[in-house]
């Protein structure tokens, strides 16, 4: 009884604390996510997508299959911004850009140099239906950095609407694709009837600066949300409490293995990982040196990069080597282009959820487990709008960074998604094959 009464009152909290994600409106929102990058958390930062996403190489050299896929053409454009005659002024300066372009021969570029916030909007008379679409931008965040795109979805008014937020590095200096994944809502969104569609990004005080393209839609392809489970760091607590709870409840996960540290004192073994993989969980790479991977030349992210993957490889771990978990949440248009040629998905943390099968596959953006609320929030709205969290913890226990009461918690909010048949756990496997099935 006393678990039962416990997710009760998680589960109202957490209710209470997606109203106050929303607010009152992109300009006048409060946001309880930090966009600091959680400490310690390898899987930490957002998402993007470079103008050819086909996997390079092949097995038996540290590549992946080719893919006959053109991820940048998944979806329909919804907007192309070759024409801005319909989109509206927030605050600041919306102007068409011609030099700095991801796709077609315009952007649109949103600035306010006195910083507080700056954005636009476009209104849909007729309505907009995407209940069956999620959506998709490129961006190019230049101020503030790093910074958070927001996407308000008002259906069809402001006290019904959904509200997308997406961090970005300061590290990443290009283009990238995000999947606007549902952050918060207030009221009783009505997607069917989407009236208005507005694009912000908020400052305290720092200039305003930044570019849009390729608006997109996408079709849901599934029936239901997923959550992944992500363990970064390669903390022994990961298999003697993460692990062993997972097993009972029949869960599988994701865990990033860091060569240096496996073995070592307080840290994975190679036997453990073994079982973890042979239970169903991916072990997937993590290129962790004690440099953030943009502080790196190319050759030096290229060399790192691809010797990570090959010590799974050799270690016996093919599966997961498809995978990446970006160290620190560090990532620039170098490493994405990395990851696109090594990896099928990299993940980092982005502060929400993603489109399932993700079209920003490079940095897959996670949430951090360490934030109870936030991340049962960003669980129950993958649930009801059929996207895919992914959740991500590092140390696991009494007094460490996640402890065990916490993440069962979160385990019961799963469950109970399961039970209504609304969400499904994934490994990135298993997301991988929704993409190519």
């Amino acid at each position: 009884m006393k678990r039962n009464t416990n997710r009760r009152m998680f589960l109202t909290a957490t209710a209470s604390s997606a109203a106050m994600f929303a607010g009152c409106g992109a300009l006048g929102d409060t946001d309880p996510q930090n966009t600091e990058t959680p400490a310690g958390n390898e899987t930490a930062t957002p998402t993007a997508t470079p103008e050819t996403e086909t996997g390079t190489g092949t097995p038996e050299e540290t590549g992946t299959p080719s893919q006959q896929f053109d991820y940048t053409n998944r979806g329909e454009v919804l907007d192309d911004f070759e024409n801005l005659e319909y989109w509206g002024t927030i605050q600041g300066d919306v102007s068409a850009e011609t030099e700095d372009v991801f796709r077609g021969s315009q952007s649109v570029r949103i600035q306010n140099p006195a910083g507080g916030g700056a954005g636009m909007y476009k209104a849909y008379p007729d309505g907009l239906d995407l209940t069956k679409n999620n959506l998709s931008i490129a961006v190019k965040m230049e101020k503030p950095s790093p910074g958070k795109l927001a996407m308000e979805v008002i259906a069809p008014a402001r006290s019904d609407h959904l509200v997308c937020r997406r961090y970005i590095p300061d590290a990443m200096d290009g283009w990238m694709r995000v999947d606007l994944g549902y952050t918060g809502l207030r009221g009783d969104p009505m997607l069917e009837n989407v009236q208005e569609l507005r694009i912000v990004v908020l400052s305290d005080g720092e200039p305003i600066n930044f570019v849009v393209d390729d608006l997109r839609k996408h079709p849901k392809q599934t029936d239901k949300g997923r959550v992944v489970l992500s363990f970064s760091d390669s903390h022994a607590s990961q298999y003697d409490v993460a692990f062993q709870e997972l097993k009972k409840r029949d869960i599988p996960a994701m865990v990033a293995a860091v060569p240096d540290q496996i073995n070592s004192d307080g840290a994975l073994t190679t036997g453990q990982l073994r079982e973890m993989q042979t239970a169903g969980w991916d072990v997937v790479s993590s290129p962790h040196v004690g440099t953030p991977l943009p502080e790196m030349s190319e050759d030096e992210q290229r060399r790192t990069i691809k010797q990570t993957k090959e010590y799974l490889r050799l270690k016996g771990f093919r599966k997961g080597m498809q995978f990446v978990a970006l160290p620190y949440g560090q990532y620039n248009s170098t490493t994405l282009d990395l990851v696109d040629e090594f990896h099928e998905y990299g993940f980092a943390y982005g502060a929400g959820p993603n489109i399932v099968p993700p079209v920003g596959k490079e940095a897959v953006s996670t949430v951090s487990g360490a934030d109870l609320n936030g991340a049962a929030r960003m669980i129950n709205l993958a649930a009801k709008y059929n996207q895919l969290t992914v959740v991500n913890f590092a140390d696991i226990g009494k007094e460490q960074d996640v402890d065990t009461e916490h993440f069962n918690h979160l385990l019961d909010i799963i469950e109970d998604w399961q039970r209504q048949d609304k969400l499904e756990v994934a490994t990135p496997s298993d997301i991988l094959k929704l993409e190519q099935s």
